[in-house]
């Protein structure tokens, strides 16, 4: 049993011009130049916390494409050169310090006014700019039960030389609970105690 079209459908297309003469709708994929439509747009969203990825969307290109436009910026800038890409760098790069900034005055407003949660504020500097915000972990790993290190960063020749000392110490503790567990029981001491 087949299963009908859905109502209205035609496997026709339809015959004739378009209503009105007009042509068929065009599709675009994302904005590939940099104007000054998009800039602003990026800019502003930038401004307000959003991610690249997110102020491509909402402006209409990808962030792969404000990559390439900020490359180019850097590239011109090391060159000695002014172009929409240069002050594209400097424009993305101060929207995203004035947020950051804001950032950083919630969380010392935060710290003097007791009544505030700076957590969020902490942590979103923690993440957006780990260098800048996070204070560097000590050199000890943590350890798991007594059994070293959770995590260890080894070749994988040191690897299978602790693994094959480990075994070696393992095998030898087995064997030497196990002689002593099939070991004959000692006879009882001769001390003269005749019971």
């Amino acid at each position: 049993m087949g299963v009908s079209p859905p109502r209205g459908y035609s496997p026709k297309p339809p015959s004739g011009s378009p209503a009105g003469g007009k042509r068929a709708q065009k599709y675009s994929g994302p904005a590939s130049t940099l104007t000054y439509k998009i800039q602003t747009a990026i800019i502003a969203e930038l401004r307000q916390g959003a991610t690249k990825r997110m102020a491509a969307a909402l402006a209409g290109t990808t962030e792969a494409r404000i990559q390439n436009w900020l490359r180019r910026g850097r590239e011109a800038i090391e060159g000695g050169k002014r172009s929409r890409y240069t002050e594209f760098v400097v424009e993305v790069e101060r929207a995203q310090a004035e947020f950051q900034k804001s950032r950083v005055k919630d969380a010392l407003d935060a710290i003097s006014d007791k009544t505030m949660d700076g957590r969020g504020a902490r942590w979103f500097l923690a993440v957006t700019a780990p260098k800048d915000f996070t204070i560097p972990r000590e050199a000890t790993a943590p350890t798991s039960a007594g059994f070293g290190p959770v995590f260890e960063f080894v070749t994988p020749d040191e690897a299978r030389a602790k693994l094959d000392e480990k075994l070696a110490t393992f095998i030898a503790q087995h064997l030497k609970a196990e002689s002593l567990k099939d070991a004959p029981p000692e006879p009882p001491s001769e001390d003269g105690d005749g019971d």
